[in-house]
């Protein structure tokens, strides 16, 4: 069990406390413990007893619940209170911005108990009658409740592409000599994967793949089984022989338009029984095009016309850029940070923590940050050649402007702008307020442009024909945010900034050292926006100036 499965667990038991209005200074304690478990290094299941209780915070009691958790994969007081409440009350608390007082309320004042319901209230005007619950949090709630719906056990791609690791090596252990791969929208690298579908090529039966310990078979449709993990995540295996693999993998990758197209465009070739596939399309005399590329027709009119872009890979990533340290938010120090980028083989590393008026994540004052940049000098003189950069992910303020004086702005060597703050804004504010940020002469790169969270929370909206003319007129870049819960910019966005010669950044905004590893969703979805190596904000021996 990992940290954040752990961590997880009191944040469940503090927000199921307060549901039930129990003693706030536990509650207090299990929120604290989540924040300082999700921060914590060191594996909890390799640590003894005294250890995890030596965690600051941490102490006796909630020590005996993390050894409890990992004995026994359960915490009997948070068992206790999931029985207590209704599991579509519990499921409530899922929903990005609606807190335990307002799930209680909603539960005890209004008789309601799932999600559904709640909807169904809200769209029938039910909820203004209730105190705290106005026309606007009722729009507001209502908004926030379908989205929740139309996410609803959905994977982000670092999971899906996790647990497709492990059902595929599980399925090679127990069926020998069988090809294995996944396919649909995870082998396109969607940031978002509906449903996990793996391709299987074996010339026997599956049956004797699904036990209670791993896939519990649900039903048979189609040559593909359905079964679910322990879990609960649907996992779908396409069944085929091993002489038709190839042919059967390009049909199942491909979105259906894609694959359509295809071919419809090559009428009376045969494509069927291909071992690899490849020759699926040296049969149709076109040149292979990537997974990520499949989503839209228009790819094949590229690969027939030989305009493919070569697209970017991890290793072209010379620098990391957007990096935090535990002098804001970040779990490692400056150092550690430094030394852990450059031990990976990258040439620099750009911190960024963050700007003042991010007072929730500890950001830096003026007299901090000239702290923080002597250190960087000391660091530069002993690292070399590596590079420390001195950047700073400044705040976006309500009226564009960054979030320091501009004696302060010109000494770092590049600047994030984003927004973190109020983020309900209608288009035109979204717009303005992004614009005037991109027009500061210090901001280089404009960062999570539009502040999502994928399966939690929607972007704010944005006229993206003003923003990128306004990236295009002053030089600045835009960051493909590599967290797999972000994602931002989203990848049908980058032909037309790549068209207009902006530069996609792809960074971490990484919290940890582990974080920096996730440049690799960042890399995957901008091959989805054909993003090529000369086209990459990092992908430089030095970090770019302007352009």
């Amino acid at each position: 069990m990992s940290n954040k499965e752990i961590a997880y667990a009191f944040d469940e038991l503090a927000n199921l406390m307060e549901l039930h209005e129990e003693d706030g200074f536990r509650i207090r304690t299990y929120r604290n413990v989540y924040l300082t478990l999700r921060k914590t290094d060191r594996s909890l299941a390799g640590m003894s007893d005294a250890e995890i209780k030596d965690i600051k915070g941490v102490g006796q009691a909630v020590a005996g619940k993390i050894r409890e958790l990992l004995n026994s994969g359960k915490i009997d007081t948070l068992e206790k209170y999931r029985a207590k409440t209704p599991p579509g009350v519990v499921e409530m608390l899922d929903v990005n911005g609606f807190g335990p007082k307002k799930v209680r309320s909603v539960w005890q004042e209004m008789g309601i108990e799932s999600i559904g319901e709640l909807w169904y209230a809200c769209n029938e005007n039910r909820l203004v009658e209730y105190k705290g619950f106005g026309l606007k949090t009722q729009e507001d709630l209502k908004l926030k409740l379908e989205y929740f719906l139309r996410s609803k056990d959905k994977l982000h791609l670092d999971s899906a592409e996790e647990l497709a690791d492990f059902v595929g090596a599980w399925l090679t252990g127990k069926l020998r000599g069988a090809f294995v791969s996944p396919v649909g929208e995870l082998r396109r690298r969607c940031p978002v994967v509906e449903k996990l579908e793996l391709l299987v090529g074996y010339n026997g039966e599956l049956d004797t793949v699904f036990d209670q310990e791993n896939l519990v078979f649900e039903k048979e449709e189609n040559s593909a089984y359905y079964a679910r993990l322990e879990n609960n995540t649907l996992v779908v295996l396409h069944k085929c022989l091993a002489e038709e693999f190839g042919s059967k993998l390009f049909r199942l990758t491909g979105n259906p338009a894609f694959v359509e197209a295809f071919v419809q465009a090559h009428p009376g070739l045969n494509f069927k029984n291909l071992r690899l596939e490849q020759e699926v399309f040296e049969k149709a005399g076109l040149p292979y095009v990537a997974p990520e590329l499949r989503d839209t027709p228009e790819r094949l009119a590229d690969a027939r016309s030989g305009k493919l872009p070569l697209l970017i890979e991890e290793q072209d990533i010379r620098g990391v850029l957007h990096v935090h340290t535990n002098w804001s938010d970040g779990l490692h120090s400056l150092r550690d940070m430094c030394t852990y980028a450059r031990d990976l083989g990258y040439g620099y590393i750009g911190i960024t923590d963050h700007s003042q008026s991010a007072f929730y994540a500890n950001g830096l004052k003026p007299d901090r940050v000239r702290a923080q940049m002597d250190e960087i000098d000391a660091l530069n003189a002993e690292m070399a050649p590596f590079r420390v950069y001195k950047g700073i992910e400044s705040d976006i303020l309500n009226d564009g402007s960054l979030d320091y004086e501009d004696a302060l702005l010109e000494k770092f060597d590049f600047v994030i702008a984003s927004v973190h703050s109020n983020l309900k804004m209608t288009r035109e504010k979204a717009t303005e307020r992004v614009v005037r940020a991109i027009e500061n002469p210090y901001t280089t790169i404009l960062g999570h442009p539009t502040g999502r969270l994928l399966l939690s929370r929607e972007g704010y909206p944005l006229d993206w024909d003003a923003v990128l003319e306004a990236c295009a007129r002053c030089g600045v870049s835009i960051e493909l945010n590599a967290n797999p819960y972000r994602l931002d910019i989203d990848w049908t966005l980058i032909p037309a900034a790549v068209r207009q010669g902006i530069r996609i950044s792809i960074n971490p905004d990484a919290h940890s050292q582990e974080g920096i590893h996730d440049i690799r969703y960042g890399v995957l979805v901008a091959r989805k926006g054909g993003l090529t190596a000369a086209e990459c904000f990092n992908a430089a021996p030095l970090l770019r100036q302007k352009a």
